[in-house]
């Protein structure tokens, strides 16, 4: 019977890994996101109930981004996004204007390849993506205004501590050069309060982006 070392093993493990990367990823990003969302609240729980309507805000994301797998995507990365809404509750109009920080992890799943070209380092021209992944995200700045009073959403029950949300989209990405690449992408983001499990608050956001990708 053969007896490994617990160092021996290790540095299996570790050449193992190492193989794995090296044979499986590719090319590396830097991505820059600008974008618009659309937010709409649900509270299931208020009394007296409050109706909501949706309302534009706008998102800035950064993410790394690591090929692998030929044409497959994982991007890690920090989102700044508003998620604005109205309110209409008896005779009151709310205002809610919001701005969450949060950090996310996307795979972005090549789906079918178009206009290829033959002579090219890139070889594809235009790329289409479904997109999966999560988000963790809590609220940096937030307003409520009731009849022109303006009242602080930080430490308010239905906003503060931890958001978690799935995420789903698609992306169409074209090969402007060698080194860069545009792209438009739609993502739905249903944003649930796990620090408030009482009131049954939550948030569902889309987001319609443009984004540059820098290969580094």
């Amino acid at each position: 019977m053969i007896f490994f070392k617990s160092n021996t093993i290790i540095q299996i493990l570790n050449g193992f890994i190492l193989f794995f990367i090296s044979t499986c990823a590719y090319a590396q990003s830097i991505n820059v996101e600008i974008g618009q969302t659309t937010a709409a609240y649900t509270h299931k729980t208020q009394v007296p109930k409050v109706k909501f309507f949706p309302v534009q805000g706008q998102a800035f994301r950064v993410a790394y981004a690591q090929e692998f797998l030929r044409n497959q995507e994982l991007n890690i990365g920090v989102s700044l996004e508003q998620a604005n809404s109205l309110g209409s509750v008896i005779d009151s109009e709310l205002v809610y204007e919001t701005q969450f920080l949060g950090v996310f992890g996307k795979f972005d799943i090549n789906i079918f390849n178009v206009i290829n070209r033959k002579y090219c380092s890139s070889c594809t021209d235009i790329q289409f993506f479904a997109t999966l992944g999560g988000q963790f995200s809590t609220l940096v700045g937030g307003t409520q205004k009731t009849n022109e009073v303006t009242y602080s959403l930080k430490g308010v029950e239905d906003f503060k501590g931890l958001w978690v949300a799935p995420l789903a989209g698609v992306k169409v990405k074209f090969d402007a050069a060698d080194f860069i690449s545009i792209y438009g992408l739609y993502e739905f983001i249903p944003m649930f309060n796990i620090t408030d499990n009482q009131e049954r608050f939550r948030i569902n956001q889309g987001i319609i982006a443009f984004g540059l990708r820098l290969w580094l």
